[in-house]
């Protein structure tokens, strides 16, 4: 019998249950900061990055300073998830004090999930998390043997509710000669009252800011943003389809482009759920003179 990789958890913050003790978490938490950051704010994720990298690097330091240790962000397939933002920031701080101690920096490296799905994940029942959880497929390819072997792997993402993306992970990376895991998390929904979990508390956090596509535009305008999956399917959703028109007519080129492209790579385009927005989209791309996907 293989024996189960050892797997640590860290959160910056705790939403209904025991939190870090008083004064190690620095800013204090902000929903609406949160919010901006599950859409694109590129000033909430390096926020969020480094309280979460400086509160790691004291509470864990023997964890920071693990002899061979890699990242990662939650898995995507072409667009990548808001973790990824935060991973980018996080790895150079976490590094910065593995060079202090004379070790090697730890490789930022990509799980790849094979295919995109349609919805709103942060809307879903614990049930029906574990049942999309269950039918993911990720792969671990692009992580080489001589970098696995005795390595231990930290895994970045924003929010644990009922834990079904980190189970999701671990079942994929259970065969890895990994030494341990540890998944870094912004925020925990773990210790609601009664253990219940009400998917409406996520999502009145993730939109706590970013509730429309003029919200969304306010971030866009402002040069404050970067594209994720989340940002993708909020756009492409037949709840904004009738604001879809006039919310791209005010987007610069480089968004309706990078949104085309996108629906396009992560397979939105042809999905149902989408496929009449991303005609919207197309629709405004051959409006605008000179504007080509080149």
């Amino acid at each position: 019998m293989t024996t189960p990789i050892p797997t640590h958890e860290f959160a910056l913050y705790s939403l209904g249950g025991p939190a870090l003790p008083a004064g190690t978490c620095t800013p204090p938490f902000s929903a609406a900061r949160y919010s901006r950051y599950k859409y694109g704010s590129v000033t909430a994720a390096g926020c969020f990055a480094r309280a979460l990298g400086t509160a790691f690097a004291e509470r864990c330091p023997e964890l920071v300073r693990a002899p061979r240790l890699l990242m990662t962000s939650s898995p995507y397939t072409c667009v990548p998830t808001a973790a990824m933002a935060l991973a980018r920031v996080l790895a150079p701080a976490l590094n910065a004090v593995r060079a202090r101690h004379g070790l090697p920096p730890a490789p930022l490296l990509r799980v790849d999930r094979m295919s995109a799905s349609a919805g709103d994940y942060g809307v879903l029942s614990a049930h029906a998390r574990d049942r999309l959880m269950a039918a993911n497929t990720l792969s671990f390819g692009r992580f080489r043997p001589d970098l696995v072997r005795d390595a231990h792997l930290m895994v970045v993402d924003d929010v644990r509710v009922t834990g079904a993306h980190q189970r999701c992970l671990m079942r994929a990376s259970e065969g890895l000669p990994l030494s341990a895991r540890t998944f870094l998390y912004i925020v925990s929904f773990r210790g609601l009252a009664g253990g219940s979990f009400d998917p409406a508390q996520e999502d009145a956090l993730n939109h706590a800011a970013i509730r429309t596509l003029d919200d969304l535009a306010g971030l866009v305008e402002d040069d404050d943003f970067t594209w994720n999956v989340r940002v993708c399917k909020f756009v492409l959703s037949p709840a904004n389809r009738d604001g879809l028109p006039r919310f791209l007519g005010r987007m610069p080129d480089w968004f309706v482009r990078d949104l085309y492209r996108n629906s396009c790579q992560d397979g939105y385009a042809t999905m149902g759920h989408y496929a009449s927005s991303h005609e919207v989209v197309r629709a405004e791309l051959d409006r605008r003179p000179g504007c080509s996907l080149t």
